[in-house]
């Protein structure tokens, strides 16, 4: 899994245009206005949703909308139950009723028809700028949009709160993460929460807080599996769990694993430094480099979403090194 710190930039030109489409719906254009005489929802022809009782749309002043596209993890699952409270609390409305608005709104008007069907998901994926998936790193997400109108290419969002359980975080920024089609669908609407798992908008270490390794079946197989990194913390395998990682990187125990650990037996104890330095010594190009050169990985977490397998490969390598023929 990979951090994907707090991308403020994203997060502030998504809020300008979701904060708005939401305002629009839950009380109209002759009631909410941000006051921008260029904001295309504010100043356009959108109406409310239809569908939704009065007090469903009462749950929502202005600081309740903003912070339910802007707000981190931890508050969006506070913002939940406080809204959910409130709305029960009034005699005859049930949590039923709150649900089913939240995905009229949400998730139907929403994140159906605005953000998938209007390509923002697009738009979004560009503001990110991750390149392999946030999950797995096995896979890359590039953005390729057809010009002449059909699909293009495009990062699927997993809804980290799921939005079967969690409809009102449907466009939450926070609640959006960029996937492969794989990961998306395998996690699906597993329920996922901030105790037990790891969150890529709130968990620094995501990245070191489990890590890949294998086990020797024979001379030519080799399983892949994975390490916890803390005695007192099982987060990241419990997580790696949960999104079954470990299925999907089941058919790599033949490839890219037996590819590494050939290289290793084939070459002297200093089998790295005979390939970075050997190969590359009287080229004038940094550690980094060399390795993308030979490994197409990426050396550092920071970075780690620009390749795939970044992750996997730097952990096999850094135990085959620790390896003494």
């Amino acid at each position: 899994m990979i951090y994907l710190g707090d991308q403020f930039n994203a997060l502030n030109e998504y809020s300008k245009v979701a904060v708005c489409w939401l305002g629009v719906k839950l009380k109209g254009r002759n009631t909410y206005n941000c006051g921008d005489s260029t904001c295309v929802f504010c100043n356009g022809n959108g109406k409310k949703r239809s569908g939704l009782d009065q007090d469903f749309r009462n749950l929502f002043t202005d600081s309740v909308i903003h912070e339910l596209v802007t707000a981190k993890p931890i508050r969006l699952f506070q913002l939940h139950n406080i809204l959910l409270t409130e709305y029960v609390s009034i005699p005859g409305k049930t949590v039923n009723n709150f649900k089913r608005y939240c995905k009229l709104l949400f998730v139907d008007s929403g994140y159906t028809n605005w953000f998938l069907k209007e390509k923002k998901n697009y738009w979004l994926a560009n503001l990110l700028d991750q390149h392999t998936c946030t999950y797995c790193n096995r896979e890359y997400i590039f953005i390729y949009k057809n010009k002449a109108g059909g699909k293009g290419m495009v990062p699927q969002f997993d809804h980290w709160f799921a939005k079967t359980d969690y409809p009102l975080l449907g466009l939450s920024f926070y609640n959006l993460i960029p996937s492969c089609a794989t990961c998306n669908a395998i996690k699906s609407t597993t329920t996922f929460n901030l105790v037990d798992h790891l969150h890529p908008y709130v968990d620094t270490n995501i990245s070191s807080s489990y890590m890949f390794s294998y086990l020797p079946i024979s001379v030519t197989n080799n399983q892949l599996i994975f390490k916890n990194n803390s005695l007192f913390n099982f987060k990241g395998l419990d997580t790696v769990s949960a999104l079954n990682l470990p299925l999907i990187y089941e058919g790599h125990s033949t490839k890219e694993l037996q590819d590494l650990i050939d290289l290793r037996y084939k070459y002297s104890d200093n089998y790295l430094n005979i390939l970075l330095e050997k190969t590359f010594g009287h080229l004038d190009i940094p550690k980094e480099e060399r390795y993308r050169l030979i490994f197409g990985i990426e050396l550092e977490e920071e970075k780690y979403h620009k390749r795939i397998f970044s992750k996997f490969k730097n952990d096999i390598i850094k135990e085959l090194l620790s390896i003494n023929n």
